[in-house]
């Protein structure tokens, strides 16, 4: 559905766009990875456009990353590399994706980074001994080493296809903040909605 102020775009399949979004960014960025590496993350950026109020307790977003890694690292077997899991997936989610307000909290996203850094490293060490050279030992290995850049692609992928009017609405909503000249680029300071003092 478009207008003269809007553009929605349609998707028929998640996975296909999350995987021309996500190697259109790797490629601005000169980041290169295993197919598996893409090809999980593609798969986490569909289950989180999916996600609902009850999924995002399952996921971590309403859990303190520190409880979640305190828990990875009580945890046995299974239940431990799911929690690692988690940490790591949601803390590279919000990092792509909402890390401005992540900068508004007092633990600030480098906290978020650490964590899922810490996270996908323990993982990758727990395949390294369950199934060395397997599909996931290597996936967790370069999202550890990778983790920076991969949030700057997921930031990207945040960012394509928007006009610069509804990119700069989506930073207000997600930081709460603009300057002046972003203002003036979407019509005027808000107050009087003209710019003037």
């Amino acid at each position: 559905m478009t207008d003269s102020h809007h553009t929605i775009h349609r998707v028929a399949n998640l996975l296909h766009y999350f995987r021309a979004e996500l190697a259109d960014a790797f490629q601005a960025l000169g980041l290169t990875t295993a197919e598996e590496t893409q090809t999980y993350l593609v798969y986490l950026l569909e289950g989180f456009a999916r996600s609902n109020a009850e999924s995002a307790q399952t996921i971590g977003f309403d859990r303190p990353a520190a409880f979640i890694l305190g828990e990875a690292m009580n945890a046995a077997g299974e239940r431990r590399i799911d929690a690692y899991r988690r940490l790591g997936d949601a803390s590279l989610f919000s990092c792509g994706f909402f890390e401005e307000r992540l900068d508004r909290t007092p633990v600030k996203s480098g906290y978020y980074r650490d964590m899922g850094r810490v996270a996908y490293g323990r993982l990758g060490e727990l395949m390294a001994y369950k199934q060395p050279g397997g599909a996931f030992h290597i996936i967790f290995e370069e999202l550890t080493r990778c983790f920076d850049v991969v949030v700057d692609a997921f930031q990207l992928v945040s960012q394509r296809g928007q006009p610069d009017h509804e990119r700069l609405l989506l930073r207000w909503m997600r930081s709460g903040e603009l300057d002046a000249a972003d203002w003036q680029h979407l019509g005027g300071l808000p107050g009087n909605g003209t710019g003037e003092a």
